[in-house]
């Protein structure tokens, strides 16, 4: 089977991801903390310690020899006043969001170009709208939507570049949305991590005429305009 990373699929969307594609696909899972998931190689690593993130590709590569697509998955972020807001703080956001992505998409891209694979990065909606004291995590999605088009270029024809911007994804069991949630959604409903999972498989299928593309997938809340 061909080999695809994904960055985080310990939870959430990486998880989700990781679970739909086991089966087709020899899943290779990078992130901080394990969830078990059967059939997936899992690599502890924090992706926001550069050495120890250059030394999980090496392993990586020491045991992988063709690698048909990078997910770039992994993200947090630190919701807080600007004012309140640490040097450091924007720092450990800015390392996971955008520098890993970087890193792992450099050093990976040998292994991409033999196989003519694919990166998808997961970037957000917040690079292109946002709330009140997001500064290190909308910046950070602003620069994997602008990182993935710049990759585009470089790794072209070779390789096929595309990001997805979630807007809500609910991916905690414990919450059921409200009818008001879901009725703020242009499309009647908040998303699921299916959602996602649905956009990566179209791009793996995808025959190279889709690069350097971003794909908004908010259930049209970017489009909806909001007077208060």
């Amino acid at each position: 089977m061909k080999n695809i990373i994904i960055t985080g699929a310990s939870n959430g969307i990486g998880k989700a991801i990781a679970q739909s594609l086991r089966k087709k696909y020899n899943i290779i899972n990078i992130d901080k903390e394990e969830n078990s998931v059967e059939g997936i190689t899992f690599y502890k690593c924090d992706l926001g310690d550069k050495e120890e993130l250059l030394n999980t590709i090496l392993k990586i590569k020491e045991e992988t020899d063709s690698l048909y697509a990078l997910i770039n998955n992994a993200g947090f972020g630190i919701f807080k006043p600007l004012e309140e807001q640490s040097i450091e703080e924007w720092e450990s956001v800015l390392n996971v969001n955008l520098k890993a992505p970087y890193i792992l998409s450099k050093e990976f891209s040998h292994l991409l170009k033999k196989s003519h694979g694919h990166i998808i990065n997961i970037s957000s909606t917040r690079s292109l709208m946002s709330e009140a004291g997001t500064e290190s995590y909308s910046a950070s999605k602003g620069g994997i939507s602008s990182l993935t088009h710049a990759l585009s270029i470089s790794l072209a024809p070779k390789v096929k570049v595309n990001s997805i911007s979630p807007g809500w994804i609910n991916t905690d069991e414990s919450y059921t949305p409200t009818p008001q949630d879901d009725f703020q959604h242009p499309c009647g409903r908040v998303g699921v991590p299916q959602d996602i999972v649905d956009t990566v498989k179209f791009l793996l299928k995808n025959r190279g005429f889709i690069t350097g593309s971003d794909f908004v997938i908010d259930g049209g809340m970017t489009k909806k305009m909001i007077y208060i």
